[in-house]
């Protein structure tokens, strides 16, 4: 470490409601998920160690006392995860140089990203892991935003401080999934023992694509409005244009000889019926309706007129056209990086479970950015020749 101290805040007080069992209390190999956030807190020297308890919090105590750190109980913690870090914030020295903020369900942190991020502290910005663009845990906070935190309304939460000023946010790129990795549900915590089982190891995307052939294609055009809409989840229905581009691109694919007995679609209306029209034009094909290939999430701004939001949020307007890739819309939204990490996990997973040579994905535009894009090694903020509705690009891969 360095001659600064810091820190560790570890979340530990919620539910585990979408798990249905108590997360820090899970194995994770021969230890629980709170032993090793506290352990790996503590191999990087940090001893200013705060639990911050909640719920059930008379099973944890004595594992937090028998590794040496300390508990701050939080009355309030039914009222939400910010409620927490205040009460851990409240409890940490205010002459630390900063601490570390460790919800307990992202237990695959590590020693080396602490390291990483404490060599690259700034006493005036916050600083936070990415994996392939997407941000991830710990945060690592400067002292200085200590009693802003306390003191906060809890009106957006801790996002209302972190993401005031972009500059402000130092984002510190590593070759580590496990930082992005959560376990708020049964299948998200088997995928962590998994990634655990294989060394922490990502799955490869080039060695699962090897041997096959995509066809990717964008949904035919939508009804349209009476002016143009911010679409990203708002479920609408294909136009009668629409559909006849949806019948275009069945018959350029029914000219091909296909090798797979399905189609792959966003659950998403416009998809879902670009797809069966295709399904109906090239013969008997299953269709799987895949939420994981849904268009990104634009949290509130999603279907509402683009006037709209430039007269509701006009400096938020102009900050996303200049982070496009990174500016998410409030909690809940995504931005490019997180929709890459979705759709590459959704691929992935399509094809460790199905054999077929070809593979024919029915989706939308961005969806389908990051999947090219990936499939030809590329990042999805790399340029993509955009699709137009109906159109299809094919990847061979043979």
């Amino acid at each position: 470490m360095t001659d600064k101290r810091f820190g560790a805040l570890i979340l530990a007080a919620g539910f585990s409601s979408r798990m249905g069992k108590f997360k820090p209390l899970l194995s994770l190999g021969d230890e629980l998920v709170i032993e090793r956030v506290l352990k790996v807190s503590k191999s990087v020297g940090i001893k200013d160690i705060v639990v911050v308890t909640g719920y059930k919090k008379e099973a944890l105590v004595p594992i937090i006392r028998r590794q040496g750190a300390r508990e701050a109980f939080n009355p309030d913690f039914e009222k939400g995860m910010f409620t927490s870090i205040q009460a851990g914030a409240a409890a940490m020295p205010s002459d630390l140089d900063g601490f570390f903020i460790m919800p307990v369900d992202c237990p695959l942190m590590t020693g080396a990203v602490l390291e990483g991020l404490i060599g690259q502290f700034e006493e005036d910005r916050f600083c936070v892991p990415c994996y392939r663009g997407k941000k991830g845990h710990p945060l690592l906070v400067p002292i200085t935003y200590r009693e802003e935190i306390i003191c906060h309304d809890g009106t957006n939460g801790l996002k209302a401080i972190t993401d005031r000023d972009p500059e402000k946010m130092k984002r510190i790129e590593v070759d580590d999934e496990g930082v992005v990795m959560d376990m708020d549900t049964p299948q998200a915590y088997e995928e962590i023992k998994a990634y655990l089982s294989r060394g922490c190891r990502s799955e490869s995307l080039t060695a699962l694509a090897a041997g096959r052939r995509f066809f990717l294609i964008r949904h035919g055009q939508i009804r349209q409005h009476k002016e143009k809409i911010f679409l990203g989840q708002t479920d609408v229905p294909l136009s009668g244009e629409g559909r006849q581009q949806a019948a275009a691109a069945a018959e350029k694919l029914a000219s091909i000889p296909l090798q797979t007995d399905r189609i792959y679609a966003s659950d998403l209306l416009r998809a879902s019926e670009s797809a069966q029209i295709i399904a109906q034009h090239i013969g008997e094909k299953k269709l799987i309706m895949e939420p994981g290939l849904r268009e990104m999430n634009l949290g509130p701004w999603d279907g509402k007129f683009i006037s709209q939001i430039k007269q509701e949020y006009p400096e938020e307007y102009q900050r996303r056209g200049r982070d496009l890739m990174t500016y998410k819309m409030g909690n809940g939204s995504e931005n490019f990086f997180d929709l890459q990490y979705r759709v590459v996990k959704t691929l992935i997973k399509i094809l460790k479970e199905d054999q077929n040579r070809d593979l024919i994905l029915v989706a939308h535009s961005g969806v389908l950015r990051a999947v090219s894009n990936n499939l030809r090694g590329k990042d999805i903020a790399e340029p993509w020749d955009k699709l137009g509705n109906g159109q299809m690009e094919t990847i061979d891969r043979i």
